[in-house]
């Protein structure tokens, strides 16, 4: 497994795990991009760096949380533990991420996923992969609601990121990126937010790192939402006085299309120790910057925003 990006740091992620229970497809060591031109450019910024975490075995970085995962379930079968199986609920990458994975070790998987809400692509990968889908006329946070109830009454193990399996798989993208840097941190670094699982990964992976004395700051956080689905940016704005939960609407970020976040206390926890923000952007906004991005030789994909 050790050709992983993931398990290469297996002391920082799942010390205890035996190699032999480890379900690795070489996911991570992703490509740190220097977008030099879309930078200049577009943006007026001289070292803009893309994280290119899709280049993965499904596609997506869930790949970096769902390995932990399914090794940690595959270890547990082996030990005759009651689980016969894991469920996620996806607006598309978490389900191909988890099918691809359990396949490989030969565990079932389940998958709920909104009607008419995913592309045609995401929705392939599971079916090929063997996952029992089922197509719920519902938004993700119904679907999520479901597989919760689901997983708490049955011997089946959740996948979606309030598995914190998940999270010690995903911040290894963070500490990768202060690998390529070598070990200079970046003032500022950029996720999407949907769940909010990752942007908590990519704190917690800059943190570890600070923690150990491998670098003496971490960057500034940004969290990016659709305006469509931005139930953390409104709670941002408001200061963080309440939380309200959203009911999203059509987004062409369809992965992040999520009015009520699993993760909302944990993102705001890593927001606020590194003095993060919360941006939104309007459906124009997103194409505009995917079209200005692919003009400068990156092929980019609006799913994630």
């Amino acid at each position: 497994p050790y050709g992983s990006g993931v398990w290469s740091k297996k002391e920082w992620v799942l010390p205890e795990i035996d190699d032999d229970d480890i379900v690795s497809a070489f996911e991570g060591n992703s490509n740190l991009f220097w977008a030099e031109r879309f930078g200049k450019q577009f943006l007026g910024m001289s070292d803009l760096w893309v994280k290119h975490c899709g280049i993965s075995h499904t596609g997506s970085f869930k790949d970096l949380g769902m390995t932990v995962l399914v090794s940690q379930v595959n270890r547990l079968r082996k030990m005759n533990r009651p689980v016969v199986g894991v469920g996620c609920a996806s607006t598309g990458d978490t389900s191909a991420a988890l099918s691809a994975y359990c396949a490989s070790a030969g565990i079932p998987s389940i998958v709920f996923l909104p009607a008419n809400r995913i592309s045609i692509a995401q929705l392939v990968q599971p079916i090929a992969n063997g996952a029992f889908v089922l197509s719920i006329d519902t938004d993700f946070d119904g679907c999520m609601q479901l597989i919760r109830e689901v997983t708490a009454e049955l011997p089946i193990h959740l996948a979606n990121s309030l598995n914190s399996l998940r999270l010690e798989g995903q911040k290894t993208a963070a500490i990768e990126i202060l690998q390529q840097f070598d070990w200079q941190v970046p003032d500022w670094v950029i996720v999407p937010g949907g769940n909010l699982g990752n942007i908590y990964a990519f704190y917690k992976g800059f943190h570890i790192c600070r923690e150990l004395g491998l670098v003496d700051r971490i960057p500034r956080l940004v969290c990016a939402q659709a305006a469509n689905a931005n139930p953390l940016y409104l709670y941002f704005k408001s200061g963080w006085k309440e939380f309200k939960a959203v009911r999203a609407q059509t987004t062409f970020a369809s992965a992040i299309q999520i009015g009520d976040p699993v993760s909302i206390d944990r993102a705001v926890h890593a927001l606020k120790n590194c003095n993060g923000i919360v941006e939104e952007a309007t459906e124009e906004e997103l194409m505009d910057a995917m079209a200005q991005a692919d003009s400068t030789g990156m092929f980019t994909c609006p799913h994630t925003g």
